[in-house]
């Protein structure tokens, strides 16, 4: 195919593919993690524009449709009751992530989850589901 049929076609495909494969988030667990000590992990994702920040201690990986390996962020995390909000900056821009549980349905796939999510970077928020899981 000629260079500009493919770039299109691969914006367009490229999300679609981030969104499938991310579809296989664990949504709901009934165990509680604090109970047994184990630190609790999330894996949040949103749509348009696409992207999934997976959570495992301080660390979130930052997945979008430009860097499919992830970026790593540290963050600082504060619990408020049963409110999460992992918080930090990326190269001077401020970034936090608030998961609450509340039920959440995935805007395309409309796959449930027990969380909702909220992504703020350099000012820009975007909203989505969140589950636990690793």
């Amino acid at each position: 195919m000629k260079k500009e049929v493919m770039a299109p076609l691969a914006a367009f495909v490229l999300p679609l593919l981030l969104s499938a494969c991310s579809q296989h988030v664990p949504s709901v667990s009934t165990s509680a993690p604090e109970a047994t000590g184990a630190a609790r992990q999330f894996v949040a994702r949103g749509n348009e524009p696409f992207w999934t920040l997976k959570v495992n201690g301080d660390t979130l990986a930052w997945i979008t449709p430009d860097h499919l390996e992830g970026r790593q962020l540290h963050a600082d995390k504060v619990v408020t009751g049963d409110r999460t909000t992992y918080t930090g900056t990326d190269q001077g821009k401020a970034f936090s992530l608030v998961i609450e549980p509340k039920p959440c349905t995935d805007s395309m796939s409309g796959e449930t989850f027990s969380h909702t999510s909220t992504w703020t970077y350099a000012g820009e928020r975007n909203s989505g589901c969140a589950g636990e899981g690793s």
